[in-house]
């Protein structure tokens, strides 16, 4: 066994019980999932083809398939701009002054780009142009360093070439930019969900990730989205950050709990380059924290693996009495539903295609997947030369549609049904296939998962550890 996972395991908080899955991870028979929450790569939310070198015309005719036959689907654009990197950063971003001269030429690049691949994806994707979107999301970066004439242009064009009839829209921001003008501009344009990142409620704890807003801008945009009528804020928390105690996750649970937030999205800090693990907009560069080799600043460290633990199972303990967890890390208030773009795309009873506008983005459906080029000037290039940015794509075989079909509603931590998996797969069971059979067999034997008649649901050691449940048992069955 690693003797620094273990060490890292052993790092607790003596004010807090000991967390439940540490029993768990510190047994040698589990050591496999260990290293995986060690080495803490980003995993839960990728789910890729197995078929490298697919051959892009086909991942056209695939997603020109699946999104004639979907309900709905998801679509995305990623505004890369940023004011600033954060320390945690690895996302592709254009850095900027908003308010200097020469950015507002960037800006409307920005938009004149995302528009012309848009309708490169168009052209490539006839079905595009009648599918219902079911949620419509503008994601970062910081879409709201956009002035009001490009987003207008933006919105204009997006309005005008996809079906928004049924769409819910949700825009990401920053706090120091979502005032009260720019939130009104979004209602006008017809958002009714907003998103930002806050990662901590405390101004040290802020700071020291390289964030320049303050905790208070936070409460702020709440309270200013609210009073003009957008009762679905969404704020992104981080544990595990340069300096955080377990006692600086239970302050910011309070504050959740006492700002009645809709929606929370509480995620570890990840920090394995996101370029090795497919997931979602992929960065080229390391954070700044990993080129600093995870540095030290003062007396502020990082906290363990143990304290991590402890940090979650605080998460779990404050909010459970008033929030549901749908998909992992995902908390919706229990009288309002949870995430529509997630479960459009991971529940199994849907998982239709999406498909994203921008540097970095990732596309799919059941068949293929596709990621974006990274660097701007190759995006920029590749749109300019008349192709779609298109860094990579794969091909997902038959045996493999149904492994991710089945880890993706593992995701969502509802009980996968066997009677859904057999309408989704023309009659096959979940365990007519031999790689679900096997993983579900070992996931058994570790009280991972629990299989009652026809239904998979994950044990509270399971929930905890579902990341590394999808990317380490599966793969284990697979080899």
């Amino acid at each position: 066994m690693n003797a620094q996972a273990l060490g890292s395991l052993n790092d607790l908080d003596p004010n807090y019980p000991v967390p439940r899955v540490h029993e768990f991870l510190a047994d040698p028979t589990n050591s496999a999932m260990l290293d995986y929450v060690y080495n803490d790569p980003f995993g839960c939310h990728v789910f890729p083809g197995d078929i490298e070198g697919y051959p892009l015309g086909q991942f056209f005719q695939d997603m020109d398939q699946e999104i004639g036959q979907a309900r709905q689907i998801h679509l995305w654009a990623y505004i890369p701009t940023c004011r600033y990197r954060c320390h945690f950063c690895q996302y592709p971003t254009v850095i900027l002054n908003p308010k200097a001269a020469s950015s507002q030429q960037v800006f409307t690049d920005v938009v004149d780009y995302n528009i012309k691949e848009a309708s490169l994806w168009l052209q490539k994707v006839p079905a595009l142009a009648t599918a219902q979107v079911g949620e419509f999301n503008i994601f970062g970066g910081t879409p709201s360093l956009l002035p009001e004439a490009e987003l207008r242009r933006l919105m204009g064009f997006y309005r005008s070439h996809f079906d928004f009839s049924a769409a819910t829209l949700r825009f990401e921001g920053e706090p120091g930019t979502l005032n009260k003008p720019y939130l009104s501009l979004l209602k006008e344009l017809g958002f009714t969900k907003i998103s930002f990142g806050a990662q901590s409620f405390d101004d040290r704890i802020i700071s020291a990730c390289g964030r320049m807003h303050s905790a208070q801008e936070c409460v702020d945009t709440i309270e200013y989205a609210r009073a003009i009528g957008l009762e679905w804020v969404s704020v992104d928390l981080i544990y595990g950050m340069l300096g955080q105690a377990v006692d600086d996750v239970k302050y910011d649970m309070e504050k959740t709990l006492e700002l009645d937030l809709s929606h929370v999205v509480i995620a570890k800090l990840h920090m394995e380059e996101f370029m090795k693990t497919r997931t979602g907009v992929s960065g080229e560069r390391q954070s700044h924290w990993q080129r600093k080799g995870l540095i030290n600043i003062g007396d502020m460290t990082f906290p363990g693996l143990g304290k991590q633990y402890q940090m979650r199972e605080l998460v779990e303990q404050y909010l459970a009495p008033r929030y549901n967890e749908q998909p992992t890390m995902y908390f919706h208030r229990q009288h309002q539903p949870p995430e529509k773009w997630k479960g459009l795309i991971t529940n199994l009873d849907t998982q239709y295609p999406e498909v994203a506008i921008g540097l970095g983005g990732s596309s799919k459906c059941t068949r293929a997947e596709a990621i974006n080029i990274t660097g701007y000037n190759a995006y920029k290039q590749a749109l300019d030369e008349g192709r779609l940015p298109i860094d990579q794509s794969r091909g997902v075989s038959p045996l493999h549609r149904e492994v991710n079909a089945f880890k993706m509603a593992l995701s969502t931590l509802i009980p996968v049904d066997d009677q859904v998996f057999r309408q989704r797969f023309d009659g096959r069971s979940y365990h007519d296939n031999p790689i679900i059979s096997q993983a579900l067999q070992g996931l058994q034997a570790k009280t991972l998962v629990r299989v009652d008649g026809e239904q998979v649901q994950l044990t509270p050691n399971g929930v905890t550890l579902v990341e590394a449940v999808i990317n380490t048992q599966f793969a284990a069955a697979q080899a």
